[in-house]
């Protein structure tokens, strides 16, 4: 039985291949999200120069995301958050780690 073996390591690596491509694209997180803020010049202070905690950029980052989801774009969402100027630095970390595709 010769063939078995050949058998067995062809649909091996069918099973190998099928897995790779029916794979789900890798989810974007919270680290990736305050990752690429730090790498692009997040300083984490409100306008009257407050630190801004972790938790609460995150949480921003993730409403910014529902908002998108229901139709708000970032422009429409910017007046709404005077005290953080950067607003659209969040939002473009936002759509590019949290909610790619907004």
């Amino acid at each position: 039985m010769t063939w078995i073996a050949p058998a067995r390591a062809a649909l091996t690596a069918a099973v190998a291949v099928g897995a790779l491509l029916g794979a789900p694209p890798a989810h974007a997180d919270d680290a990736s999200f305050m990752k690429y803020l730090n790498s692009h010049g997040y300083t984490a202070r409100y306008a009257g120069d407050e630190p801004i905690s972790e938790p609460s950029v995150r949480a921003m980052g993730h409403m910014i995301c529902e908002n998108l989801h229901v139709g708000r774009s970032v422009e429409a969402q910017l007046p709404n958050y005077p005290a953080w100027p950067q607003f659209t630095l969040i939002a473009d970390a936002a759509r590019a780690e949290l909610c790619p595709g907004s």
